[in-house]
């Protein structure tokens, strides 16, 4: 095949109507109002944390968002609303919810918000998540972590080299105090900064407003903040100590540019490079209530000294990393958006509110929606090697056309593509033409209709065929190892809604395995066992079987989960063998207590199959799914006699073969063991777990 670079057509205006170059990206969130961001590192993603301004006459904020990127140009939605006032017990106002941040610790994510307190003034909540986009939980069952106060707004969190925690927050005031190890309670007082020196030059009345955002960079620590009252400008003070004295270092940002009247800001450094985060008012029907983040990257001076920034239009110009559109790649990842309406319901107050409706979520998938003629996603730096032959589409609903082009929204036509009608999420697969090098990518929809989950493409170099866990397919009857799932990848051997591997055990992909009796506490050492984890609903994986006999087959699971929501299904090439389970509990808080639980059973015809498991409710952990013919009993190895091995583990059947249970830490007398564990008199079938071969054992 021959392929040729994309030709690009210059366009004078892009995204909501602005005149700038082709490069301009700023606000790098379009999908919503982002006010207050507040960006944090989590290895190799940076994800940025903001309110969810929704207009008026006032900052009438409902809600927490987030967005993630691991190349600082295409941002992904990881959600709608993550948190709002109504996870908090009744102690927070509706519409109240501002400035927040969001730290991990030991696994934990860690999520300090303002709200408008019940009982009058404003308050500091924190809420608990097990993942970076939530679900996010109050932590303090209905408490304030600090106030009521008019003046609690604001926080910024930090964890010191040395462990230690620190909060600040504050207008006009900047309050901090130490947190302990849990990040849900104060290690001692509220402290007041001495804002007589050091938050203003030439000892000025002090300058510092709100939005305080503490960072650290060697050995000095940075406090930056809005500062000057209103309009606000961005400026720092620095200290070698996290409570201060402080020294004034001068201002980072002034207005300009169509800045809002307020400024929020945060700072990072990610991959040896250094980004600054603000919010303007330049989102389609932008203002001073409905603001955007957006993002500059600078340069630090050789001192130490924070340079100062401008705003721009432009946003990064250079990505940490060209994007791989052979990887599922979701729809609401993107640079730039255009096209977009704008929903103005009444304000009872008597302004109008301006909220944007292009984002949905189902069952915890995000995707977009509310697509008309005109809208379009820009993806940047999209790395197509040699070639892509063609382009899978995930979508659902009433069909429509969209094109893809590169290089503008006008530029290199990739593909022409009529969306099919489908009443459930439903891939199709797309011829693409000229589609080779890196280059940017423009989702065009020409006539709506439809709803857009995720994208990929497809080389005939690159398409893997899906085939059993290294060449060997599972046998039936016998147990399948749920980390044993074919190799194939995303979309053809498993889906996974999170990208992240987040058990980071076993295999290196998408997939979630983690392990169990393990030697680390990051369970990937030398472990007893290994599981799906992490699990969401409708992710799924593949497992191919080679099916011994025709037999009606009994079928069990060993699974963990503390939650009685939890659930899975199962089929078999394409056909349902199971109803969706769901009551299969096996602990009230942890996720590495297994019980071995009985599905149901099905017939089964001789040959090759392919074995679906589907998660129909999150968070369920499964080791392994066993299919057992009742009917025909282990044959024993009459003569052999095993050494029972010190601490090892036996599955139990009865005298017909049926599966009873496993038993754990056998010392040398089998029969005892047993007895102990409650097995009635009798003979009994055992087989120690990893090995083929099995031996009687009788109970007296």
């Amino acid at each position: 095949m021959k392929f040729a670079k994309s030709v690009r057509t210059a366009v004078a205006l892009i995204g909501f109507g602005l005149c700038t170059s082709a490069m301009a990206e700023n606000p790098i969130i379009q999908t919503y109002y982002s006010p207050d961001p507040a960006p944090v590192v989590f290895g190799d993603t940076v994800c940025v944390y903001t309110g969810n301004d929704e207009g008026g006459h006032f900052f009438t904020m409902h809600g927490w968002r987030v967005s993630c990127t691991t190349d600082m140009v295409n941002w992904t939605d990881r959600g709608a609303l993550i948190l709002t006032n109504e996870d908090f017990g009744g102690n927070a106002k509706k519409n109240g919810d501002w400035a927040a941040q969001v730290v991990r610790r030991n696994g934990k994510y860690y999520y300090y918000v303002t709200v408008e307190s019940s009982r009058g003034g404003r308050a500091i909540n924190v809420a608990v998540a097990d993942r970076p986009e939530g679900p996010f939980k109050d932590a303090l069952n209905g408490k304030h972590l600090a106030g009521p106060n008019w003046d609690y707004i604001d926080p910024t969190v930090w964890i010191d080299d040395d462990g230690q925690a620190y909060l600040y927050w504050g207008n006009p005031k900047l309050y901090y105090a130490k947190l302990k190890e849990d990040m849900i309670s104060f290690d001692g007082d509220i402290k007041v900064t001495d804002m007589s020196r050091g938050f203003a030059p030439n000892g000025e009345d002090s300058k510092y407003t709100e939005g305080p955002w503490i960072h650290k960079r060697g050995k000095k620590y940075y406090m930056i903040y809005a500062s000057h009252g209103v309009p606000e400008k961005i400026s720092y003070s620095t200290s070698d100590s996290p409570t201060g004295p402080w020294t004034w270092g001068g201002v980072i940002m002034d207005q300009g540019n169509n800045t809002a009247f307020t400024n929020h800001s945060g700072l990072i450094d990610f991959k040896g490079r250094s980004f600054f985060f603000y919010h303007n008012q330049k989102n389609v029907n932008g203002g001073g209530y409905s603001r955007s983040t957006a993002i500059e990257e600078f340069t630090w001076n050789a001192d130490g000294s924070i340079p100062t920034i401008k705003s721009t239009n432009d946003g990064v110009k250079k990505p940490i990393k060209n994007l791989d559109p052979f990887e599922r790649v979701e729809a609401e990842t993107k640079a730039w958006v255009g096209g977009m309406t704008v929903d103005k319901p009444r304000d009872p107050d008597g302004g109008n509110y301006t909220i944007i409706n292009h984002v949905a979520v189902e069952s915890g998938n995000v995707y977009l929606t509310g697509m008309s003629t005109g809208f379009y996603t820009k993806v940047r730096s999209v790395d197509m090697g040699d070639g892509a032959d063609r382009i899978i589409l995930c979508t659902k609903g009433n069909g429509g056309k969209l094109e893809v082009h590169a290089g503008s929204e006008t530029g290199a036509l990739l593909a022409a593509i009529n969306v099919p009608a489908s009443s459930k999420w439903e891939e199709n697969s797309f011829d693409v033409e000229n589609a080779a090098g890196v280059d940017d990518l423009y989702f065009v929809v020409k006539q709506g209709g439809f709803d857009f989950d995720y994208w990929y493409m497809e080389s005939e170099k690159t398409a893997v065929p899906q085939t059993p866990y290294k060449g060997v397919a599972a046998t039936v009857p016998g147990v399948i190892e749920a980390e044993n799932y074919d190799e194939g990848g995303h979309n053809k051997a498993f889906y996974d809604a999170d990208r992240e591997n987040q058990g980071k055990a076993y295999r290196e992909d998408e997939v979630d395995v983690v392990g169990f009796g393990c030697t680390d506490e990051s369970n990937t050492k030398d472990c007893k066992g290994y599981a799906i984890g992490y699990t969401k609903a409708d992710e799924w994986l593949e497992y191919t079987v080679n099916v011994a006999a025709d037999a009606k087959y009994d079928i069990t699971a060993n699974l963990a989960t503390p939650f009685e929501t939890a659930g899975l299904q199962l089929f078999v090439d394409g056909e349902p063998i199971t109803e969706s389970l769901t009551g299969l509990k096996t602990d009230e808080e942890k996720f590495d207590v297994y019980k071995e639980t009985e599905l149901g059973s099905v017939e089964l015809k001789k040959g090759e199959h392919v074995l679906k498991l589907l998660i129909t409710g999150e968070y369920l952990n499964v080791d392994w799914i066993k299919f057992e013919d009742p009917n025909n009993p282990l044959k024993l190895a009459q003569e052999i006699r095993l050494a029972p091995q010190q601490n090892a583990s036996y599955n139990v059947f009865g005298a017909t073969g049926k599966f009873l249970g496993r038993i754990d830490n056998v010392g040398t007398n089998l029969s005892a063991t047993l007895k102990q564990a409650g097995y009635a008199n009798g003979a009994y079938i055992v087989r120690r777990v990893g090995l083929s071969k099995a031996m009687r054992v009788t109970v007296k």
